[in-house]
C-alpha cells in the first residue's frame, strides 16, 4: 500500500473521530479522504496530471485471479499523450522481422496472451519477435483503451481479450 493511501486513510479516519467526539459536521470531511483511501482513487490527483496508475495512485493492485489491471482506463487517468495520425504506422518501420507487441500493464490476462504469442510463433518460418510493452504512455499512444492488446507490425489487432495462439496466427503477414 502506498504512503499516499495511508495518509488519506489516517487524516479520513483523524476527521470522523474529531467529528464524533466533538458532535458537529466533521465526520462528512472524514469520508472522501477515507473512501478515496480505501478505493485507490483520487479524483484530484487525476485532475492535476500527478496520477500514476503503474505506481499505485488511482488503481488497484493486481491480484492473481483479477482482471482489475485489464479494465479500460479512462482518459482522465492518463496523461495526455500524442495522437498518432494513424495506428497503423505508430511504432513500426518496414523490414523482414515481424514485431508483436502484447500492450498491458502486467497482469495475468496479459502474461496468458504473451504466452499465446510466443507459443503462436514457436513453429512458424520467418523472424518475429515477441514484445511486452508495459508502460502506460506507450500504450495511450496507440490508442489502446483496453488491455491485454495485440498488434502486429504497428497495428493493432485486438484489444480486451486473451487470443488463442490459432487466433494470432491468422492476424500474423503470410510468409512470402
Amino acid at each position: 500500500m502506498s504512503a499516499n493511501r495511508i495518509v488519506r486513510i489516517v487524516i479520513g479516519l483523524a476527521l470522523i473521530a474529531y467529528g464524533v467526539y466533538s458532535h458537529n459536521t466533521w465526520f462528512y470531511l472524514g469520508v472522501v479522504p477515507l473512501l478515496t483511501g480505501i478505493l485507490n482513487w483520487c479524483p484530484l490527483e487525476m485532475k492535476m496530471g500527478t496520477c500514476d496508475p503503474a505506481s499505485g495512485c488511482c488503481a488497484t493492485p493486481a491480484k492473481e485471479d483479477s482482471a482489475s489491471c485489464c479494465t479500460t482506463p479512462s482518459a482522465s487517468t492518463l496523461a495526455p499523450a500524442p495522437t498518432p495520425a494513424k495506428k497503423e504506422n505508430v511504432a513500426w518501420m518496414p523490414s523482414d522481422k515481424v514485431k508483436i507487441e502484447i500492450l498491458g500493464t502486467g497482469c495475468k490476462k496479459c502474461a496468458k496472451l504473451e504466452a499465446a504469442a510466443k507459443e503462436a510463433v514457436q513453429n512458424l518460418e520467418g523472424d518475429y519477435e515477441v514484445i511486452k510493452v508495459e508502460n502506460v504512455e506507450d500504450i495511450a499512444r496507440y490508442g489502446v483503451t483496453a488491455t491485454p492488446a495485440l498488434v502486429v507490425n504497428g497495428v493493432v489487432k485486438s484489444t480486451g481479450r486473451v487470443l488463442k495462439p490459432e487466433e494470432i496466427r491468422a492476424y500474423l503477414p503470410k510468409a512470402a
